[in-house]
């Protein structure tokens, strides 16, 4: 995968890909993801995927069976359509100067802390409000 092309797609798109009671969230979604594990170029951060697992099993209309939420996050992290990038330490103090900088949430601060490390500069995201504030990062809001 070439990093020109790789776009993060954060949380609540996961969701709504997998959420069918979203009705047009859920196709746009669906459609975006899609997209990727035919073409490549997908990037989700680990807390992406542990932030997934926790609303699709739980927090949504429908939520689905633990067993199956497992299986659809160890496809992401063995395509190699998908790129799974994951924090350290050093990421975390990042993350913080971003929340001092900026005044985002710490959780998001540490997504972007991840795609600044890993040279990522695209994130599909509902949530233009706290990713639209920090500089060189292109914000794609699909509905």
């Amino acid at each position: 995968m070439s990093s020109m092309a790789d776009r993060l797609i954060d949380t609540n798109i996961l969701v709504y890909a997998y959420d069918v009671s979203e009705g047009k969230k859920h196709k746009a979604s669906r459609d975006i993801l899609m997209e990727i594990w035919k073409e490549g170029g997908g990037v989700v951060c680990l807390q992406n995927l542990m932030e997934f697992f926790v609303v699709i099993t739980s927090k949504v209309e429908k939520p689905i069976k633990v067993i199956e939420a497992k299986g659809i996050i160890e496809d992401f992290m063995n395509s190699e359509k998908w790129k799974v990038i994951d924090r350290d330490a050093d990421t975390f103090l990042k993350a913080i100067n971003l929340v001092s900088e900026y005044g985002i949430h710490l959780w998001d601060s540490l997504i972007i802390a991840c795609m600044k490390e890993n040279n990522v500069t695209k994130v599909v995201t509902e949530n233009r409000k706290d990713f639209g504030k920090i500089p060189h990062i292109i914000v794609t809001v699909p509905y």
